[in-house]
């Protein structure tokens, strides 16, 4: 196994590549793009490596993007990102302050990383056509963006790469958060949401006001169309924080367009179990079944 790590875009990106049998000799590997959940806020360590063992036991190349968060400006630093600081910075950063984390920012470093890893397939020993990615919570937000915009040209744009690199061939997302209003508008139905971290949250994603068009561009089923690679969707029916409706709401826009999905709804689990495995530190047997069923949709699309 081999590791090697680049950076991506203008702030503080940085991808993790894990590598199996590397070099021109080998066979070309299908490969993965991991996008942690962290609220845009940090990325998570738990969605991270634990996600890429289980690729690399499948013979994927693993990258891990950790896109630009306050949690990765800190460990750019050299230092250990503490929720107690990164709640405090992000309680009174500056209006005017670009933080790295709003959209489309880590859009960009996710098709850049693209790009990158289609522009070196025999470095990496990948095959161009069977690259993906996979995202969870605010990560999934992130995975299901280059989903749904690969192919516009602002996208193109902002990153100067032809659509045709920075494709996704496949898209995985566990509990993602794919419609910033809606969960904001069941939360307050509900009676649970704080608005204290709503507010934070919303500041990391849009920045210091939130324009029409950015909210509009944000919200993943809005621009879902048959170009929109096929998606493994994953879900619980428990989650307190991204609720399921999200993911209801996606296939729902998927089916309407004839994108191929598969969607596992899974009644008890709250948010943030990523493999459910003892390895998480969050075990839930029942859930643990995402992983090898994604595995054999996966094995069926190729």
């Amino acid at each position: 196994m081999e590791i090697k790590k680049f950076k991506v875009g203008n702030y503080h990106a940085e991808v993790t590549a894990i590598l199996g049998d590397s070099g021109v000799k080998f066979e070309a590997k299908p490969a993965v793009v991991i996008c942690p959940g962290g609220s845009y806020m940090y990325v998570s360590k738990r969605e991270a490596e634990p996600i890429a063992y289980d690729f690399l036991a499948q013979g994927y190349q693993v990258f891990i993007l950790r896109y630009s968060t306050i949690g990765t400006m800190i460990e750019q630093e050299g230092r250990t990102a503490e929720r107690d600081e990164m709640y405090r910075i992000a309680s009174i950063v500056e209006p005017d302050k670009i933080l790295g984390s709003e959209f489309p920012n880590p859009l960009i470093e996710l098709a850049l990383t693209m790009a990158h890893i289609r522009e070196n397939i025999h470095e990496y020993n990948v095959d161009s056509d069977r690259i993906g990615v996979i995202g969870f919570s605010a990560g999934g937000h992130l995975a299901a963006s280059l989903g749904v915009h690969w192919n516009q040209n602002w996208l193109q744009e902002l990153t100067g790469k032809e659509s045709r690199w920075v494709r996704p061939n496949f898209q995985v997302l566990g509990y993602p958060i794919l419609d910033y209003d809606l969960n904001r508008v069941i939360a307050n139905e509900r009676g649970v949401g704080d608005p204290k971290f709503m507010s934070m949250a919303g500041r990391m994603v849009f920045g210091a006001e939130i324009t029409d068009d950015t909210l509009d561009l944000a919200t993943i089923k809005n621009h879902v169309s048959d170009q929109t690679p096929p998606a493994f969707i994953w879900h619980t029916g428990e989650d307190k924080l991204v609720y399921v409706k999200n993911a209801l709401d996606f296939a729902d826009a998927l089916e309407r367009k004839g994108v191929p999905w598969e969607l596992h709804t899974f009644h008890k689990g709250d948010h943030g179990l990523s493999t459910a495995s003892k390895i998480t530190g969050k075990v839930n047997p029942h859930v643990q079944k995402w992983v090898p069923l994604m595995f054999e949709w996966l094995d069926e699309l190729q």
